[in-house]
């Protein structure tokens, strides 16, 4: 039985370049809805194929080139709100670019549909452009990357260095439309896109692959995964599908995408439901959930994005009715409209991912952690508290409950500490540049201490916690995702997304999920009193056991 379900606060950006512009879980009801589409733009100029994102209050969209922003436009609102305030950043009318310069493989203002966020503290912009001696659309687009190493009110230039595609696809009619997200299960960055730039006739195909651990290429060994394309037997309006903008919601995944011809009234906003990154999305919504209305003709182009205080908004760009091409004059003006969005099918609950399990003293229970701190107990698990109702920095990632069961921490990725019951505050590593994010912790046998641990491995110890060794100097197939310590406290396990686990000091190996096939990542794991077995816990509250450890329910 769920004795407490405090899951529904939203997550805040707080300007911080480790995911500035990322989009984590959000607690909604289940769909997606478009509330009150605005009647006027909040940018009444040219802003095709718009990507937001927030950082330390100013909010940057970065579009296709226009005249105001050669190769790629970018635009800063420093209102506070993202529904005006936009303008140049250089406070005149040229000269707003996010790409100065374009590499020589290149052609010459073909770049289209970038795509930003911040990651591994750098900003990284993934965009489209026509290789050089092509045209656009003619099957010849490309996938590219630039970087920058801060982004601000006066300055959103990109760097790029490449001398070479990303990716092309050219059987396929080439490669366009980039927007990389985070998987909030376990920190890693990933890219959607589309391929087909309209020089073939094939169908239009949405992909997905895992980036690296700077975000600024694929992960090696990595493959594309085919996860969309458009249907035009089962969905008539969907001529093509671009433009995909990819969000966790309640522990799966929104797809948006446009659909139907760009230069029409009849272009207009779908999404589909993705199980994990490389699942096969799936169109719970037969119809588009944004269409043209009034005097906005054709919005599409669109992209998700959280504001400062964590609400969800679609940025789009859309025609005036009448004129829905460049030939009649026509500009696709920049909207914003807030949604709401929502899982079409629950976890039991969990409105946010679950991100560790923690064994109460006795074993005879334990607590559930979602990303926003809500939390959930079965067994003999107590409540002591949650974050369900602060505004956070960063996701929770992790939590340790105290000997006596009687409180417990959570961490968020930045390694800040909460403490519930009694619980005590021994440091933390907010205070520190951390290479890779806090994922774990687990306390010491006397609570008078605690580990923490990142993805890559790396161990940070408080109060009267020892170092017993790391992965820090491994390289890891999948990165590591939480930690539990062996009864004594003089050993620890670690286990990484794929269940595989690592041992150190006296901690022993009882098995992993390493040869299963999961439907959801791990995401934590605990250890039962004895040290004799311990406990996984998948994003979607499935729960593993391996040696002693007992099962007393699970929310999946």
């Amino acid at each position: 039985m769920l004795a407490a379900v405090t899951l529904s606060v939203l997550l805040a950006n707080d300007g911080a370049p480790a995911h500035a512009g990322a989009l984590v879980a959000a607690a909604a009801p289940s769909g997606v809805t478009v509330a009150s589409p605005p009647p006027s733009p909040a940018f009444n100029g040219d802003a095709g194929d718009p990507d937001v994102v927030e950082s330390a209050g100013t909010y940057y969209a970065f579009t296709t080139g226009t005249p105001l922003g050669n190769h790629l436009q970018a635009l800063v609102d420093t209102s506070g709100s993202p529904l005006s305030g936009w303008g140049s950043y250089t406070g005149k009318t040229f000269g707003s670019t996010a790409l100065p310069n374009v590499p020589s493989w290149e052609a010459m203002n073909t770049q289209t549909s970038p795509g930003v966020f911040s990651f591994d503290n750098h900003w990284v912009m993934f965009y489209d452009a026509a290789q050089a001696g092509h045209d656009s659309d003619t099957g010849f687009d490309c996938l590219s990357v630039a970087t920058a190493a801060s982004i601000s009110p006066t300055d959103a230039a990109f760097t790029d260095t490449s001398t070479g595609p990303l990716i092309c696809q050219s059987a396929l009619g080439g490669a366009i439309d980039p927007s990389p997200f985070i998987d909030p299960a376990n920190g890693s960055p990933w890219l959607v896109w589309k391929s087909n730039d309209g020089g073939s006739s094939q169908p239009a195909r949405i992909w997905s692959e895992e980036l690296n651990s700077t975000g600024t290429g694929f992960l090696a060994g990595s493959a594309p995964t085919q996860i969309f394309f458009n249907d035009t037997a089962a969905y008539p309006w969907e001529a093509t599908v671009e433009d995909p903008s990819m969000i966790a919601v309640g522990g799966q995944f929104d797809l948006l995408f446009s659909g139907g011809i760009y230069t029409s009234s009849s272009y207009a906003e779908g999404y589909a439901v993705c199980a994990t990154p490389t699942s096969t999305c799936t169109q719970t919504d037969p119809n588009p959930i944004l269409s043209s209305y009034g005097s906005v003709a054709g919005p599409g182009g669109g992209s998700w994005f959280q504001d400062a205080a964590g609400n969800d908004w679609l940025a789009y760009g859309a025609w005036t009715a009448g004129c829905t091409n460049y030939a009649c004059g026509g500009a696709r003006r920049l909207f914003v409209a807030p949604v709401t969005l929502g899982a079409s099918s629950g976890t039991g609950g969990i409105n946010a991912p679950a991100v560790d399990v923690t064994d109460t003293p006795g074993g005879q229970g334990y607590w559930l952690s979602a990303s926003d701190g809500g939390i959930f107990t079965f067994g003999d698990a107590k409540f002591y508290g949650s974050t369900g109702s602060m505004v956070l920095n960063k996701p929770i990632v992790s939590m340790a409950a105290t000997p006596d069961g009687k409180g417990y921490w959570l961490v968020a990725s930045d390694g800040g500490i909460f403490t519930f019951g009694d619980a005590t505050f021994y440091g933390s590593t907010g205070s520190m540049v951390l290479n890779k994010p806090i994922v774990g912790m687990a306390a010491t046998p006397d609570g008078k201490g605690y580990w923490l641990v990142a993805s890559d491995g790396g161990i940070f110890t408080f109060g009267d916690a020892k170092f017993y060794g790391s992965t820090g100097s491994m390289v890891l197939n999948k990165p590591i995702v939480g930690m539990a310590t062996s009864p004594d406290g003089k050993g620890y396990w670690l286990v990484a997304s794929d269940g595989g686990i690592f041992t150190f000091g006296d901690a022993k190996f009882y098995g992993s999920t390493g040869s299963m096939v999961l439907n959801k990542p791990i995401v934590g794991m605990t250890a039962s009193p004895d040290g004799g077995g311990y406990t996984m816990v998948a994003s979607d509250g499935g729960v593993f056991n391996f040696g002693d450890a007992m099962f007393y329910g699970s929310p999946a």
